[in-house]
């Protein structure tokens, strides 16, 4: 009997001690999913806050490109418009656009650095006698000054002509000036009928702006050579070049502009450094402002 009674009261414990035991581990895996969701809970805000931080740089970067974009479109627009008014003709405009672009490649292909070609348009130089000099275009490089002087003619182009060579054209041997140089533009007008202008030799015209520059940069102890160029930009021409000088550079299209300075680079003494370009930048600039 009192053996019945032990093994009832060990069951009930034992039973007591199971149903305790069966809580607890009931307990810890409600704990355990518990923290299994507020883990995973944890990571989706994380996630989720990486995302927006992700969503949040994107957009703030599509935004800054598109800015910066903006930017570079209203530069252009403002430097086309300031081109607008300070060139007097297309083609001084379109010149400036074939240097520019051609700047950009040599910097590109590491030719040049970015301070090592300077292009000053439409400059004005104190000739000494109270009057000016414009320029159509100056090209500072590492190699040397370059004037460039721009023809947007159409038409045939007769350059060079004198009375001894008139005998080309035996008509105008009473017209021709005896002494200098003279050009001609046969071209159609609006009702396609010929006309025949005649202009101031474009190679004597650059020579003399040389002279003129050279002695204003003399004058600021800068002693230099300066080279020409007689650039014939218009599309629509073809250029007779009887000229005896052999020392103004004649180009006649894009390419052999490019050309020209390409082999000034890669052929001729580098003679200046950026520091000595941008003084003689200066320099330029303020006689441009007097």
């Amino acid at each position: 009997m009192i053996w019945l009674i032990i093994s009832t009261i060990l069951l009930a414990a034992s039973a007591v001690w199971l149903g305790y035991t069966v809580k607890k581990e009931k307990a810890k895996q409600k704990e355990l999913r518990n923290n299994h969701f507020d883990e995973l809970a944890a990571m989706k805000e994380i996630q989720k806050a990486s995302m927006e931080t992700a969503a949040a740089t994107y957009d703030e970067k599509v935004f800054l490109l598109s800015e910066s974009y903006q930017r570079g479109i209203e530069k252009l627009m403002l430097e086309n418009e300031e081109i607008r008014k300070n060139y007097r003709n297309p083609g001084e405009i379109k010149t400036h656009q074939i240097l520019e672009g051609f700047k950009n490649d040599l910097i590109r292909k590491r030719i040049i650095p970015p301070d090592e070609m300077i292009i000053m348009p439409n400059i004005f130089i104190p000739e000494g006698n109270g009057m000016t000099r414009q320029i159509d275009h100056l090209v500072l490089l590492s190699t040397g000054l370059y004037v460039i002087e721009t023809k947007h003619w159409q038409g045939h182009i007769v350059m060079g002509l004198t009375k001894m060579g008139s005998h080309k054209f035996s008509f105008l041997a009473d017209l021709v000036n005896n002494e200098k140089e003279e050009t001609l533009l046969f071209s159609k007008d609006d009702s396609r009928g010929l006309t025949v202008k005649t202009y101031e030799n474009p190679i004597c015209q650059v020579q003399q702006t040389a002279v003129i520059l050279s002695n204003y940069l003399q004058s600021q102890d800068i002693k230099t050579w300066i080279n020409t160029l007689v650039f014939f930009n218009h599309d629509e021409k073809e250029l007779h070049d009887w000229s005896d000088n052999s020392i103004v550079k004649r180009i006649s299209n894009k390419e052999q502009l490019q050309q020209f300075f390409i082999n000034e680079l890669t052929s001729r003494e580098r003679i200046y450094g950026a520091f000595q370009l941008q003084n003689i930048k200066h320099i330029i600039e303020s006689a441009n402002n007097i």
